[in-house]
């Protein structure tokens, strides 16, 4: 008696313990799963996967290098005057650098410091009185 009352048991326990979504067909779902949060598209108009694409793509047009800083200011009207003046009197890549509370203005794209100290030596000989290196991610 206790044999067939503990194989009853098993049984009922049995049965109820299986999964419950063996019986659901993933096809009659009617909404397509979202490639990206509702959220996320609605703050970056784009999708997040596209958005991570283009900060790896980045990266790779970009290594580590040296520029050469010219000028700094914590006035914004300044830094657009000089780097105004600068883009006359220099003929590589100027860039207006926001690092608060200072508007920095860097000179150059330099593999090694080699190169960035000679092209420094050859601006103070020119006139640029305060010019010293800077380690930054410059353009390949």
């Amino acid at each position: 008696m206790n044999f067939w009352i503990s194989l009853l048991m098993f049984s009922i326990n049995f049965l109820y313990s299986q999964d419950s979504l063996f019986w659901f067909d993933m096809k009659t779902v009617r909404d397509l799963k979202p490639n990206t949060p509702a959220v996320i598209d609605r703050i970056f108009k784009t999708s997040q996967l596209q958005l991570l694409d283009s900060i790896k793509n980045l990266k790779i047009k970009t290594k580590d290098g040296f520029r050469l800083q010219l000028f700094e200011s914590s006035q914004a009207g300044e830094a657009k005057n000089k780097i105004k003046k600068f883009d006359k009197l220099l003929n590589d890549s100027l860039y207006l650098v926001f690092d608060a509370p200072l508007y920095k203005i860097r000179y150059g794209n330099f593999i090694s410091k080699d190169k960035a100290e000679i092209v420094q030596a050859k601006l103070k000989r020119k006139g640029f009185k305060k010019v010293w290196i800077v380690k930054s991610r410059i353009e390949q």
